[in-house]
């Protein structure tokens, strides 16, 4: 068979249901064996900066392999920030790069450039086709180094001449290497780290969800009575906001890290790189600290951590649950997360914290996508999601939300998938809107509309004195609803409280097609929560 065949045969026997990609002519014998698969699609973008985090969206709303195919220089050059975004977030991501035939590389052709070491800049490994010897073996190492943790991007580079000589290897899935546990040694160390805490605290990232870990680390801090706060910019909400003891997402400022936990006098951090923050700011974490995790490159925030395992997540977890079993601290009967209440009604004009509010009653049940800018923080104070159902694109970045919630879509067709993004952040991709549409997915996207970066305009209020003029994105004015007619999706516009409420009573049953929800919002008023976001 051919080298082309026999890559996609192997992606198939490794459950690979997509490839995202926006193709060109060097990804021809790619895209010709995917015309007529069954179990394998080929899913196509409009562009690199939509094709990637559709791959990224999906592999978090799936907790698989996301596959994404980039062409050439050009391609990958327009997909490196969301390559980025991807590693920062760690999501287990396999690049398909077209590399320019080798024929003539020499001469410098049209898309020719240097992919290793672009590719290297944000994938954690790269690899190459560069015989049809090697070609078989290579691509199960990009495979298995995808699949191992820390999870990140791994580019195989895919020259078209090279797909189309012939290999006598035989496809077959990758068992690539599982982390292992702590051991009854270690597990009774951690063990009695929390059990010697007065007040002891969790903080959680996304390695939870990769390890399939939420109910686990759930169940360790009712033991021990310990909070679970989030780590900040956490790409995929790790346990359930509705759990008791869900503390919510820590904010981005490294001082208000050290007043949230100021009250505990140990800190178990489990998964994740390290604490990011947005704006800088001095402050002490003097708690004793453990970490448990994938990536041993990991440093505590302050100081050194007294006890540091690289471990599979879920089994350690599990083993110091085990040895903990003559432990138990008395839980919270209710909610641990810091109560705001939902300020009143008042003017028809509608208030971003009441809608973000209605909307998380009224879809409590779906995949939520959030790049709503200062309205984060407002949907981590009031959603009751279960773990892994509450996505963000953890680089701090935007452009990244609408296209992720098109591949969480085909990731998850049975179910609701909103998408909670800033009029900004919409523009940046809203062409994966195209993708939505073409493959009949069902994402509901809302649109906060307040003509305004006003994110920039709330650093710009504590760096500059005050907003400034050009983060304005009026005149001219943007027409959501004709953006919806451009790409054949519903819409629908809300600009007071009682618009909003028809429209969320006429869909208590979710959304039977594509729709855009554009949210009118004055702004000069803000969500209630917009202090934590730096």
């Amino acid at each position: 068979m051919k080298v082309a065949e026999f890559l996609l045969r192997t992606l198939e026997a490794n459950g690979v249901r997509f490839i995202f990609g926006n193709p060109g002519t060097t990804e021809i014998p790619l895209v010709r064996l995917c015309e007529h698969r069954k179990k394998l699609q080929y899913v196509v973008a409009l562009s690199e900066v939509a094709a990637v985090p559709m791959a990224d969206g999906y592999a978090r709303a799936s907790r698989s392999l996301g596959v994404v195919n980039l062409h050439v220089a050009p391609g990958l050059g327009n997909g490196m920030g969301a390559l980025y975004t991807a590693g920062i977030a760690g999501t287990p991501l396999l690049v398909l790069v077209g590399g320019q035939d080798r024929r003539f590389l020499h001469t410098n052709p049209i898309l020719w450039g240097p992919l290793e070491t672009m590719a290297g800049s944000v994938c954690k490994a790269v690899y190459g086709l560069n015989t049809r010897y090697d070609a078989p073996a290579n691509a199960r190492r990009a495979l298995r180094a995808a699949l191992t943790p820390p999870y990140g991007p791994v580019a195989l580079v895919c020259p078209p001449d090279l797909l189309e000589q012939e290999t006598d290897a035989r496809p077959a899935a990758v068992a690539p290497p599982r982390l292992g546990g702590l051991g009854e040694r270690g597990a009774r160390a951690y063990s009695r780290f929390l059990a010697r805490a007065k007040r002891p605290a969790i903080v959680a990232a996304e390695d939870i969800h990769w390890d399939d870990a939420g109910g686990a680390l759930e169940a360790l801090a009712r033991r021990f009575a310990a909070p679970v706060h989030v780590a900040p910019y956490t790409g995929v909400l790790p346990v359930a906001s509705s759990s008791r003891c869900y503390a919510g997402y820590l904010p981005p400022s490294f001082k208000q890290i050290a007043e949230r936990l100021t009250a505990h006098d140990a800190l178990l951090f489990v998964g994740g790189r390290g604490l990011r923050t947005t704006l800088y700011s001095e402050a002490k974490l003097p708690q004793r600290k453990a970490w448990i995790g994938a990536d041993s490159s990991v440093l505590a925030p302050d100081g050194e951590f007294e006890l540091a395992r690289v471990a599979s997540i879920r089994d350690a977890l599990g083993e110091i649950l085990k040895a903990a079993r003559g432990s138990r601290r008395t839980a919270a009967r209710s909610s641990i997360r810091p109560k705001i209440p939902v300020p009143a009604a008042g003017a028809a004009a509608l208030h971003p914290s009441r809608a973000i509010h209605a909307l998380l009653e009224r879809f409590q049940e779906a995949i939520w996508v959030d790049e709503s800018g200062l309205s984060t923080s407002d949907v981590r104070q009031w959603m009751r999601l279960a773990g892994g159902r509450y996505l963000i694109n953890g680089s701090g970045g935007i452009g990244w939300g609408l296209a992720a919630a098109v591949g969480a879509a085909l990731a998850r067709p049975a179910e609701q998938v909103l998408a909670v993004i800033g009029d900004g952040s919409t523009l940046y991709a809203s062409e994966a809107l195209w993708t939505a549409a073409h493959r009949r997915a069902r994402v509901l996207l809302v649109v906060l509309a307040n003509r305004r970066y006003s994110t920039l305009n709330e650093a710009a209020a504590r760096l500059a004195g005050g907003a400034l003029d050009l983060f304005t994105l009026e005149p001219p004015v943007m027409d959501f609803g004709g953006l919806a007619t451009l790409y054949g999706m519903g819409y629908a516009r809300a600009e007071t409280e009682e618009q909003l409420g028809i429209f969320l009573a006429a869909h208590t049953r979710g959304i039977r097609e594509n729709t855009l929800l554009e949210l009118k919002l004055d702004p000069a008023v803000k969500p209630v929560t917009a202090s934590r976001h730096f």
